[in-house]
């Protein structure tokens, strides 16, 4: 019987997780959702939510596809380096907490997809 439960796995599960969690952001900013409305008019950001939208949605395909996945993690990573650049600017550093977790989940779930650990022993 086949192992289910190997790092490739786990991989993946860490890629869906940030693809959820990144996506619900993404799909709220493209259909202008009150609340996102409400946050990208404080951080005065309102013509460029849809395109954060857009561009999220673009990284979690990228991420999802095994040959692109680096890029899609660069997305992830690049994208959540500036929301928390505006946390910090806007905010005083308050809630970086989650998008600093999806850059490292993005590039976690990408390494342990795509590259094979070599036993040390």
């Amino acid at each position: 019987m086949k192992n289910l439960f190997t790092l490739k796995t786990l991989g993946w599960v860490l890629s869906a997780v940030v693809a959820l969690m990144l996506g619900m952001g993404a799909i709220s900013k493209i259909t202008q959702s009150e609340e996102m409305v409400k946050n990208f008019t404080f951080f005065n950001m309102m013509p460029q939510m849809v395109y954060v939208g857009i561009i999220e949605v673009i990284a979690i395909v990228l991420l999802m596809v095994p040959r692109t996945s680096m890029f899609g993690a660069l997305g992830v990573s690049l994208t959540m380096a500036g929301a928390v650049a505006v946390h910090f600017a806007l905010l005083g550093g308050a809630g970086i907490a989650v998008p600093i977790m999806l850059g490292v989940l993005a590039w976690s779930g990408h390494c342990l997809r795509t590259y094979e650990l070599k036993s040390i022993i």
